[in-house]
């Protein structure tokens, strides 16, 4: 399949932005300016992607399938924890929990030592639900990063969770 008018746009669009960046920010670094647009423009293909031809069809936004992965990983928590560990605000999962509820996917039980804290836990079905989820999920990560020779994908890992170690980029 050839890559029409519009991914050539899109192939173009970085050395673009970097152009305008240049010409008109006094000062930038265009290396970094690269590092985070690429970065940022990866992780949007890959959610959108996995978004709309695994989550969506299994009746689940992104961040529905990021509170339900996080539960399945961690077991029950509190909303602010599985914000925390999700990567999401917490709008974010106070939303997909409703929704999910309503779904039947999760539960909340509020503790009996502090009525304000409320704990989701995954249902039955919600289980269900993330796990094979998830198994659909990594058919795309096979095919989005299955191009990388395994030193690099180890590399680009290593990098990855460097940046994630950066305090300041938690809040």
């Amino acid at each position: 399949m050839s890559a029409g008018p519009l991914d050539a746009a899109a192939d173009g669009f970085g050395a673009m932005a970097a152009d305008r960046v240049g010409s008109e920010v006094p000062g930038v670094d265009l290396e970094l300016f690269h590092l985070s647009f690429t970065l940022s423009r990866v992780a949007t293909r890959f959610i959108r992607r996995v978004e709309s031809v695994v989550h969506r069809p299994a009746g689940l936004t992104w961040a529905g399938f990021r509170v339900l992965f996080t539960i399945w990983v961690c077991g029950s928590l509190e909303s602010h924890r599985i914000a925390h560990f999700g990567g999401l605000s917490r709008a974010s999962v106070s939303s997909a929990v409703n929704t999910l509820e309503r779904d039947g996917l999760v539960s909340r039980s509020r503790n009996s030592d502090d009525r304000r804290l409320v704990t989701v836990s995954l249902t039955e079905e919600g289980r269900r639900r993330v796990r094979d989820a998830y198994a659909d999920q990594h058919e795309v990560e096979s095919v989005a990063f299955g191009g990388l020779a395994d030193r690099d994908r180890s590399d680009l890992i290593r990098l990855l969770d460097e940046l994630l170690a950066v305090p300041y980029m938690d809040g």
